[in-house]
């Protein structure tokens, strides 16, 4: 399929700016010798503050697995991870994490405030410091006002909603997301894919997020990064070109998001 000109092939360097996020040569697997299974191989990619990353690939190719790497849970073999020129070797202050099992990552005897103030004990902040972050984090999300509520009292995407917030809470650089959408219906999917939309637009944060939806993946992205083969590796970049503002109708719409779609299930139908 031959790239229109509205889409194009990107680099992997950033689009603009300075280098936040930066995966040089990274190879990663499980075990070692000749008992090692390599899941990636050489993988580079660089992300700039602010920027919008989306990684999309067939079902079991690595896409966790990178970003267990890019959090720190799991090292590569070989190569580097680094965030603001420090290399990454374990869980990073600048990093955190929202993962599709929302459920199962928010306390539920705690309610929505102290699930969302949780992780900053680990930091040394303060109760009252710790409270207000909450506060502000849950308002951030749409939440204003539920901080005294348990998760069990609130929908699946009020809860992924908390789970975002505390993610904004710890105050990191870099929001890691892995399939977060992926266990809500449609409209709160859409919902939520535009908080997170705003969220960048307002915060600045910068976002790489895994998820098997191209549309998804299309429609939040400044660059669509594609990895295939086995091991894995960058088989193809695409640059979006929507700017900050996004439409779940008019995007979608544009020609240049059905060209990216159609460009994106090409390749992966070949992987």
């Amino acid at each position: 399929m031959t790239a229109p000109q509205s889409i194009h092939t990107g680099s992997l360097d950033v689009l603009g700016g300075e280098v936040l996020l930066d995966v040089s040569h990274v190879s990663m697997g499980y075990g070692d010798g000749e008992h090692e299974k390599r899941i990636l191989e050489d993988l580079n990619l660089k992300v700039g503050h602010s920027e919008f990353v989306s990684i999309v690939g067939p079902s079991g190719v690595g896409k966790t697995t990178l970003l267990r790497g890019l959090s720190g849970l799991l090292p590569p073999k070989r190569g580097t991870v680094s965030v603001a020129g420090q290399t990454i070797t374990g869980p990073h202050p600048d990093i955190a994490a929202v993962f599709q099992d929302y459920s199962r990552s928010l306390m539920p005897w705690m309610t929505t405030r102290e699930n969302v103030a949780f992780p900053l004990q680990g930091q040394g902040v303060g109760r009252r410091e710790r409270n207000r972050r909450a506060e502000e984090s849950l308002e951030e999300v749409g939440l204003s006002g539920q901080g005294d509520k348990y998760p069990w009292e609130m929908s699946g995407g009020m809860q992924q909603r908390v789970a975002i917030a505390r993610a904004l809470a710890y105050h990191a650089k870099v929001l890691l997301m892995d399939e977060p959408f992926a266990s809500v219906d449609a409209q709160t999917r859409f919902d939520l894919e535009d908080l997170v939309v705003n969220l960048r637009e307002a915060l600045g944060v910068t976002i790489v997020l895994v998820t098997h939806d191209v549309d998804e993946a299309i429609y939040l992205a400044d660059r669509v990064i594609v990895i295939a083969e086995k091991p894995a590796t960058v088989v193809d970049v695409i640059e979006t070109g929507f700017g900050t503002v996004r439409d779940q109708v008019d995007t979608k719409a544009d020609p240049r998001f059905q060209d990216a779609r159609g460009r994106i299930l090409t390749r992966l139908r070949k992987a």
